[in-house]
């Protein structure tokens, strides 16, 4: 079956009030995957993911890939839903593979929460989302955690937490972080 690439585009707001298209973006190209996919399928990936059904590590591959918004609400939600099981666990880690700004309003309560496992895939997301884009707020937000974590109660974690700072704040292209 073909895609009906103008009915996508028209989906995702991608076409101007004449109908032809503007520059979607990763963004764009992102929810546009979404949709291609079906967003119940990508919240089947991640159950798919966090109950280590075999398969998991391509449903993994899949979302690290794609960093879908509905895939990171997904995770969040199972974290919510039962945050001391180790499917919680196994969520966070998932989120940790694909975070980006869009997930930087769930990582204090990681970086609170009693299960160092949680913590560390907390610290590990932010890893990941200072490596990315991001504004002046979120920037000084993900930052102000990622310092929080090199004082956590478990030394391996405070380890890390300082092991990522000085990784990120010695990178060239992130300079700009002030780390």
């Amino acid at each position: 079956m073909a895609i009906d690439w103008y009915a996508v585009a028209s989906e995702i707001g991608a076409l101007s009030p004449d109908g032809r298209e503007r520059i979607a973006g990763t963004d764009g190209g992102r929810r546009a995957l979404e949709l291609l996919l079906g967003e119940e399928n990508i919240r089947h990936a991640v159950d798919h993911f966090t109950d280590q059904r075999p398969g998991e590590f391509t449903a993994e591959a899949v979302l690290r890939i794609i960093r879908s918004t509905v895939a990171m609400e997904r995770c969040y939600e199972i974290y919510k839903n039962d945050p001391t099981s180790e499917r919680a666990a196994a969520a966070v880690f998932l989120l940790s593979e694909m975070a980006d700004s869009r997930a930087l309003t769930w990582m204090r309560e990681f970086m609170e929460d009693k299960n160092v496992v949680i913590r560390w895939n907390g610290v590990m997301a932010l890893q990941q989302i200072l490596g990315g884009a991001l504004n002046d707020e979120d920037i000084e937000t993900a930052k102000k955690l990622l310092i929080n974590a090199e004082s956590d109660r478990d030394e391996r974690l405070r380890a890390r937490a300082t092991e990522i700072r000085q990784r990120l704040a010695s990178a060239p292209g992130l300079k700009y972080l002030g780390l």
